[in-house]
């Protein structure tokens, strides 16, 4: 079977769409493992750091399987090879984390009124319950990490509204990178970072809309400038 090569402009993007038209084609199959680096990247024409991000992007996205030691393997269904996350990921054109703050501050601005508006007594419990949990696991980056991911899903949910609810699900494998990477920049100021997120919590549960968004548009920004120092600092903005 002849490959052509892809093209070299955008050649991240060129290569997730050779590897789906493959998949398509049934040269790759879903279950099984990929050939090695060196070999995929030979076959697809493309350098190897350009296809290690490829493969990184896909495994965001839920299509592959990076096992460290054993190699790189295709999910076993398509039922994560969604569009509408490819067409957000091609068109990024900036450093990705970047592009995703400013999709969450716009976003979960929203969420987060919506939130103030709608929330029960259910929805409140749950926000509480991951906020209590943040603060016992201010010295655990991990633990930290994951239940400020169930915060923002608590916030979601209360929030009840279908489609944002259906577009973040589709997007949460890239927001949960995003928000994972963001996370780890913090450093040192993880106590600052549990007060930000117990003051959304506050204005929802207070039912106030305005001061809900603000808040969680303020808590982002503030992120977002962590980690372009940070970020900076080391050289890798946007890696």
């Amino acid at each position: 079977m002849q490959i052509e090569p892809v093209q070299k402009t955008s050649v991240v993007q060129s290569a997730i769409s050779k590897i789906k038209e493959l998949i398509d084609q049934k040269y790759f199959k879903f279950g099984e493992r990929l050939p090695p680096e060196r070999e995929l990247a030979k076959l697809l024409g493309i350098s190897l750091p350009s296809l290690r991000e490829a493969l990184r992007a896909l495994s965001i996205l839920g299509i592959v399987e990076m096992r460290p030691g054993s190699g790189s393997y295709l999910r076993s269904s398509m039922g994560d090879w969604s569009s509408d996350p490819f067409s957000l990921l091609f068109h990024l054109s900036r450093p990705v984390h970047i592009d995703l703050f400013e999709a969450r501050m716009g976003i979960e601005g929203v969420i987060a009124e919506l939130a103030a508006k709608k929330r029960t007594g259910e929805d409140l419990e749950n926000m509480e319950a991951a906020l209590q949990s943040m603060r016992s696991s201010l010295k655990n980056k991990k633990e930290y990490i994951k239940y400020e991911i169930k915060f923002h899903q608590a916030i979601i949910t209360a929030a009840k509204n279908t489609i944002l609810e259906d577009f973040m699900e589709k997007m949460y494998k890239i927001l949960y990178e995003s928000r994972k990477k963001t996370v780890e920049q913090l450093k040192d100021v993880y106590k600052e970072s549990y007060i930000e997120h117990d003051k959304i919590f506050r204005h929802i549960q207070k039912g106030d809309p305005k001061r809900a968004r603000k808040a969680m548009t303020e808590n982002l920004t503030r992120v977002e400038k962590r980690f372009r120092q940070n970020t900076e600092k080391g050289g890798c903005l946007g890696r």
